[in-house]
């Protein structure tokens, strides 16, 4: 196996490690490669506002003909630089830049699983029905990030190389309750989301986050509403509207959710968020027309209203 043209396997760099990068870059030794990542052009986390200490991306290589790294671990500390994983050894066993005139190009996503040296392929059967553990499905991507040895920083940053940050590849719907005229949202137990899949799968390779089950119900108890605010993240899917069930005060309130096209697609679509203001009336809910906007943090205005009834 050819050594001369390629990312040096960490195993041959361990009696190196006690180079600074200046000195092995003078020496033609391997320099580490380094690591930066934001999302949608800014370090913010999958589903929280930054990245949380401990988060764990799977990075690989594209198109190399010779040694390749496949799915290695990287971990942060929570401000966006990456270092490979402390229980699969360290620095010491990450990446390694060998050849001064290679560039190589990179791709990444997020949350890590599998094996570091072995493609992690498609994530199947993966299920959104809890959504406490939102982390663990909130699928991320990014690809096309470059390096080389004389600049060995993989910055998956939109500021440094456009398009080459991190993107949601779930869809994420958020409802805001708002109590009407002698309405007490405090009286609100609980809500029921149906008519949409809560199974899928992610291909690390591609990023393509989608649906693959068939439609099911999604309850939500008061304590998963914040500032009577409500976020799931759920798979992209073809769908026309699903039905969204409240329960306040013992009384059931039912609506239909629309979903106009995001951009191709009719339904939920990857990378795209959807805000619905739900406003609960006595007598009915009236829920605005979806807000679509990419998942990040802008945001787009559209009118309309869908009333329902008891």
């Amino acid at each position: 196996m050819k050594t001369t043209k390629c990312l040096f396997l960490a195993a041959a760099a361990l009696t190196l490690t006690a180079c600074s990068n200046d000195d092995e870059n003078l020496n033609g030794g391997p320099v580490a490669a380094q690591v930066t990542a934001g999302i949608g052009g800014v370090q913010t986390c999958a589903s929280g506002t930054t990245w949380d200490s401990g988060d764990a991306i799977g990075i690989s290589t594209i198109g190399s003909t010779l040694t390749s790294y496949a799915n290695m671990k990287y971990t942060t500390s929570g401000d966006g630089n990456f270092t490979h994983a402390a229980d699969l050894g360290g620095e010491d066993s990450g990446m390694f830049f060998q050849d001064a005139d290679e560039t190589v190009t990179f791709r990444a996503y997020y949350p890590f699983h599998g094996n570091e040296y072995t493609d992690a392929g498609t994530i199947s059967d993966v299920t959104t029905d809890d959504q406490t553990m939102q982390s663990t499905f909130d699928f991320l991507f990014a690809t096309g990030a470059t390096a080389s040895k004389s600049s060995p920083t993989v910055s998956f940053n939109n500021t440094v190389k456009e398009n080459t940050s991190f993107t949601h590849r779930m869809s994420r719907m958020v409802l805001n309750f708002i109590a009407g005229p002698d309405v007490n949202l405090a009286d609100l137990s609980k809500y029921t989301l149906s008519g949409l899949s809560m199974t899928g799968s992610f291909n690390t390779a591609t990023g393509e986050a989608k649906a693959t089950g068939t439609a099911s119900d999604l309850t939500m108890d008061a304590a998963y509403i914040t500032s009577s605010s409500s976020s799931l993240i759920l798979f992209p899917q073809a769908v026309a509207e699903a039905t969204l069930k409240v329960e306040l005060g013992g009384q059931n309130y039912t609506a239909t959710l629309t979903f106009p096209k995001a951009n191709a697609v009719q339904g939920l679509e990857s990378g795209y968020s959807y805000k619905y203001n739900v406003t609960i009336y006595k007598e009915e809910l009236n829920i605005t027309e979806a807000n679509i906007e990419p998942w990040v943090d802008a945001s787009v205005e559209n009118d309309g209203n869908v009333d329902a009834t008891i």
